[in-house]
């Protein structure tokens, strides 16, 4: 079942997440390991992009759909009864949606990592289409969900113009690592960094034995260091956890960024230690590359492809 992949990633703990969102996400995750229900609203993933560029048939329509095509114009392609693209013009746009907290696996509340690099592939390994643009929406998500986005970015060969509102942790690592060109879709709500890592997890253990549960770890003289992070840190003891597992992953996250911003201002407090930023902020940072919609990101895609062809 896919919700066994959402519930894998959920117990694993490790996050790259503002802590906006892990206040909106967390009562959904404890909800999820619980067992209990869960209500979804189908229109809570609908965005504001596009809305001063294009049409709100086409709007709606991009915002539906993790992978749409578009024609020159910046118009939305038709598909067939299988919601799949059958005659796709040259020099087509392709429109990949990474909204919400992203996992690694997708399922039946979101998509997953895999899927989002798997629309990635698609589009640039099509021929008729000339680049991609990446919309990024979201608080970050799980730290495995970063794997299959680095290997896109191994073998892709045209383009990608990332377009965000809030991009803060995992989705700010992917817009550094994924897109040649970054745009803030605003000046308003559009939001960016959160650079680092969080281990969390709920020691719920003295509940437990309350209602008389009883824990027995048992470990082999040959397994003495199993866990043994993970075992200081339910104690109290986090310098373990921190030097073997988190430091190392932020160490990482720091060194995408740098190799994704080279005029980064680095020394600025925050940019690289976890602080989020508005787009005025980040433009003057050296986090983002400009401030524009959907038709200067398609600009910029038609720029950036046609140096590409000069090469």
């Amino acid at each position: 079942m896919k919700v066994n992949h959402l519930i894998m990633d959920i117990a694993r703990g490790e996050w790259l997440m503002s802590f906006e969102g892990l206040k909106v996400y967390a009562p959904y995750a404890h909800k999820l390991m619980m067992g209990q229900d869960i209500t979804l609203d189908p229109q809570s993933t609908v965005q504001k992009f596009f809305k001063e560029s294009i049409s709100q048939d086409t709007a709606a329509e991009i915002n539906g759909r993790l992978l749409t095509v578009l024609d020159k114009t910046g118009g939305a392609l038709g598909t067939n009864e299988d919601g799949q693209y059958e005659n796709i013009p040259k020099g087509s746009v392709a429109v990949v949606n990474m909204i919400g907290a992203v996992v690694k696996y997708g399922d039946w509340c979101t998509y997953g990592a895999d899927e989002i690099a798997g629309a990635l592939r698609a589009a640039d390994s099509n021929p008729n289409i000339k680049y991609t643009i990446l919309v990024i929406d979201g608080p970050g998500g799980a730290v495995s969900a970063i794997g299959p986005l680095l290997e896109f970015r191994k073998s892709k060969t045209k383009p990608v113009i990332g377009l965000a509102d809030q991009c803060c942790s995992l989705h700010f690592w992917a817009l550094v690592a994924v897109c040649d060109h970054k745009f803030a879709d605003n000046d308003i709500s559009a939001l960016f960094g959160s650079v680092g890592v969080v281990c969390s997890f709920v020691d719920n253990r003295e509940y437990l034995e309350k209602l008389g549960y009883k824990f027995h770890d048992i470990y082999p003289d040959e397994s003495k260091h199993k866990n043994e992070a993970f075992r200081l840190a339910m104690e109290g003891n986090y310098d373990m956890i921190k030097e073997e597992h988190l430091s190392p992953l932020a160490k990482k996250f720091q060194a995408a960024v740098k190799a994704g911003c080279p005029n980064l201002k680095g020394g600025v407090t925050g940019v690289l230690t976890g602080k989020t930023f508005t787009a005025d902020q980040a433009m003057e940072y050296g986090m983002i590359d400009g401030i524009g919609g959907m038709q200067m990101a398609m600009q910029m895609g038609e720029v950036l492809s046609e140096i590409k062809s000069r090469k």
